[in-house]
């Protein structure tokens, strides 16, 4: 398809893209944005539909060998541009492309092998981190990353330019029921779920509770904590899914009760790291381990 040169903002095939910063562009929606040239270019090669691109006059040079004769391409001044997205728009390129239903646990577990690793997210929801925690996923190998209900959207247009377009290629399973998928990984696919910790609570949260010398504990209205892994002494089984908790207080208890171990990073000054800081050490531990034993014969689902 030829280039369409724009010149007035009224164009209703321009509507996707107007003001895409705002919250109606959701997860609920048809269709998402990628913006930035990398990012663009990894789109078009991709097997997503893409719907439309819009250029700046400045672009369209280093653009030319990647435009598809079936996608409409609008190009216009950086002002106009600008004015069309409501902010800066510097990179100069952005795409609109149709979603695709998220991949089901079946399928995911059909084409895997006897050893999978998983990230799972309850309820991460800054965008940047959910963005690095798909790019290290990737660079790692893992087989699908777990994002539960609360989590911010993974084809957002910041989450997929923190990802470096990643999230196009990495299995990413959204789940409308985070408890009962996990519960099926364990039952019927044994796959082990590992919480990652913090080894030292920081005292300024609300309901820290100071440790006491066990000789000094009354019986009543102690509070304590099941001791976890140091990372280093941790072996891996075959199949292992690695939960991450959210940026404020970690994994809720809803989900240290379900999982099979707790595990941590040992330090000396600091009490926490930035999840996806921590992930990207789990994962390199996890993803350059040995198994420890074969897994158990996989169980059929009769349901």
């Amino acid at each position: 398809m030829p280039l369409l040169p724009i010149q007035s903002l009224d164009d209703p095939r321009l509507t996707v893209f107007r003001d895409v910063k705002a919250t109606r562009h959701s997860r609920w929606a048809r269709y998402f944005i990628a913006e930035g040239a990398r990012l663009v270019k990894r789109l078009l090669r991709s097997d997503y539909v893409v719907e439309s691109l819009v250029l700046t006059e400045g672009r369209v040079e280093e653009f030319t060998p990647w435009l598809r004769p079936d996608v409409p391409t609008f190009v216009m001044p950086q002002t106009l541009a600008a004015e069309l997205v409501g902010y800066n728009f510097h990179c100069g390129a952005m795409a609109c492309a149709l979603r695709r239903p998220s991949p089901s646990l079946d399928e995911i577990m059909a084409r895997g092998g006897e050893r999978m690793t998983f990230v799972v997210c309850p309820d991460v929801n800054d965008p940047e981190n959910i963005g690095t925690l798909i790019r290290l996923g990737a660079a790692f190998g893992i087989d699908a990353m777990l994002l539960g209900p609360a989590c911010t959207d993974p084809f957002s247009r910041r989450v997929l330019r923190v990802s470096m377009g990643n999230a196009l290629t990495l299995p990413i399973v959204c789940s409308r029921d985070l408890n009962t998928d996990l519960q099926r990984l364990k039952s019927e696919w044994q796959v082990q779920l590992a919480a990652t910790v913090v080894e030292h609570r920081d005292p300024t949260d609300e309901d820290f509770v100071a440790w006491t010398p066990p000789s000094e504990r009354s019986d009543e209205g102690v509070q304590t904590t099941e001791v976890a892994e140091p990372l280093g002494l941790a072996s891996r089984p075959a199949r292992l899914a690695l939960l991450f908790g959210n940026e404020a207080k970690g994994l809720g208890s809803e989900w240290l009760e379900l999982c099979d171990r707790r595990l941590t990073i040992p330090m000396r000054a600091a009490d926490s790291l930035n999840v996806a800081i921590a992930a990207g050490i789990f994962l390199y531990h996890f993803t350059t381990s040995t198994p420890d034993a074969p897994p158990a014969a996989q169980s059929v689902s009769t349901s």
